[in-house]
């Protein structure tokens, strides 16, 4: 008798909730916040972390967008680790945001957003 299996390269996320990364109110100073979530790979799996470029870039630019006027308010968003190689146990995933002061300080105040897609590959 013969018993096999093929082990796929493969990677999930652990928890597949929507990451909600808020600024708060800004007056003064460049702001940078965090947030976190994990990813798991099979043992030898390569994978890679892309973040799409949003609903309102611009020249690969992010921008959020206000909420009820025709403004943008330019940030960065990075991933920390962007590559790896999965060892079969969870991975921590760090992503952190941030927004200068001299972007809104001439902006009109309200509320501003965006919508990032985090992909894993493979």
């Amino acid at each position: 008798m013969r018993v096999r299996i093929f082990v796929e390269s493969a990677c999930k996320f652990i928890n597949s909730n929507a990451i909600n990364m808020d600024f708060g109110d800004l007056a003064h100073g460049n702001r940078s916040i965090n947030a976190s979530t994990q990813i798991n790979c099979v043992n030898g799996t390569p994978f890679k972390l892309q973040l799409n470029e949003g609903l309102y870039a611009i020249n690969s630019q992010r921008r959020m967008k206000h909420a009820t006027q025709a403004a943008w308010l330019p940030y960065g968003l990075s991933v920390s680790p962007a590559t790896g190689t999965g060892n079969g146990q969870n991975i921590n995933v760090a992503l952190t945001a941030t927004v200068k002061e001299i972007d809104y300080q001439s902006k009109p105040i309200g509320r501003y957003n965006d919508v990032v897609i985090l992909t894993i590959n493979p």
